[in-house]
């Protein structure tokens, strides 16, 4: 593996370019199944390509390349960005872009996670939460605009009813692929959590089957609710979330947790913490990982939820 070529690709949603560490970028190549097809074909086999996460605009070239045996990282934006920095890139363009990412898979593969396509039931679903999460943040905004304005109060209503009708029938078919797909035992266990819903459980379903992950400490990492370590030399400084993870998952994670305070038996949980002298925010995060944890033991175990389990120092969850 080591001696295989190393790609970088800057992706857009027309255009491909390609570059080789240390060598002048290729041709530009169209975005398109005919254009990656005959690109593939003049590669070695087993290369190394690598590609920022760009909306969904890699996702074609990501399969065509992993169709054709070649080994492909889908790697956070952000990294890059900071790579480039750090060492040094003195500019920006299409070019630069995929030395830069060349350049990194050459140094840090050994680190990276390689991509594993979605199959048509997880697009399906990716598809289905993408809409939903779009449209509960549109409908937020609208709410808060409108309420800071104080205009348009009847137009506002019609636009929100719409909104929820739309919000309903995309949950439907969500619940309706949860139930009756590959997964379906697994999102009916989840259901037995307190705090979690439908929403929250398809959620935990698609990213707990999305990777191969190896335990329950790789799957609070995925989550983003790990603490971060804070210290240096004899300093121990505050640690705070890693928020690494998908966003959409941390705060489904977290409204399960306010959730789960709304519960009776919950309620114990939440004042033993809160007497520790945590704030309410980080109360349901200690919560909120908690419940990712505990989810994952029903995963794993497939069985329900056991209350024994769900507990906070001295106090217990107190099944009704």
């Amino acid at each position: 593996m080591s001696d295989s070529l190393v790609i970088g690709l800057d992706v857009d949603s027309k255009e491909l370019v390609p570059a080789v560490a240390d060598c002048k970028a290729g041709d530009r190549i169209p975005n398109t199944k005919a254009g990656i097809a005959r690109w593939l074909k003049t590669l070695p086999p087993r290369c190394r390509i690598g590609m920022e996460a760009t909306g969904k605009h890699y996702e074609l070239v990501a399969r065509m390349a992993i169709q054709a045996g070649h080994v492909v990282y889908v790697i956070n934006p952000r990294w890059i960005k900071n790579y480039g920095k750090a060492t040094g890139a003195r500019g920006k363009t299409d070019a630069m872009d995929a030395q830069v990412i060349a350049r990194y898979v050459k140094k840090e593969s050994d680190r990276l996670r390689e991509y594993v396509p979605r199959s048509d039931e997880q697009q399906q679903m990716h598809d289905l939460l993408r809409k939903r999460q779009t449209l509960v943040e549109t409908r937020a905004r609208l709410e808060q605009s409108f309420e800071v304005t104080k205009s348009a109060p009847g137009e506002l209503a019609d636009i929100l009813q719409a909104m929820a009708s739309t919000l309903s029938e995309l949950e439907s078919q969500l619940q309706q692929l949860c139930r009756d797909g590959e997964h379906g035992a697994l999102y009916k266990r989840l259901l037995t959590i307190p705090g979690i819903g439908p929403a929250v459980a398809a959620h935990l379903v698609y990213y707990m089957t999305r990777w191969p992950l190896a335990n329950a400490n790789a799957w609070i990492a995925c989550t983003g609710l790990d603490p971060r370590p804070n210290e240096s030399g004899g300093r121990t400084g505050r640690r705070r979330l890693s928020k690494q993870g998908a966003p959409v998952l941390r705060q489904m994670l977290y409204m399960a947790a306010m959730g789960l305070k709304r519960c009776r038996g919950g309620q114990p949980l939440y004042d033993d913490l809160s007497g520790r002298g945590h704030p309410s925010t980080a109360v349901f995060n200690i919560l909120a990982r908690k419940l990712a944890r505990i989810a994952w033991g029903v995963f794993k175990s497939g069985k329900d939820f056991d209350p024994a389990l769900l507990k906070v120092g001295q106090a217990r969850f107190q099944q009704a």
